[in-house]
């Protein structure tokens, strides 16, 4: 994942297994600390606008398909940061269970 190196490295930082593994198995849309609010969201989303977007390219998937009944911009960035938080938990538990074995 060489174009998301810095967005990783910031998760990676963020997350601890354990809850990395709570978001791997339900997601973001329950509520994970630091990406709840629209405010934290914006913020993350704007700092990490290119890494999330070569992540959506990697995935082949496009906004549209991530929040196909979006009414607003904001809910779009949302999304994208959940995906990209969800994806990074998901390569983190995997990561570290095949490093277990």
């Amino acid at each position: 994942m060489d174009n998301t190196t810095t967005l990783y490295t910031i998760l990676d930082t963020r997350f601890g297994l354990e809850e990395a593994r709570d978001v791997a198995r339900y997601g973001c849309s329950g509520g994970v600390s630091d990406f709840i609010y629209s405010s934290e969201l914006y913020d993350f989303f704007d700092d990490h606008e290119e890494d999330i977007e070569n992540l959506l390219d990697e995935y082949d998937v496009t906004y549209q398909q991530l929040k196909p009944d979006f009414e607003t911009m904001q809910q779009i960035r949302e999304a994208a940061v959940w995906f990209a938080v969800e994806v990074f938990c998901q390569h983190k538990v995997e990561r570290c269970e095949a490093e277990a074995a």
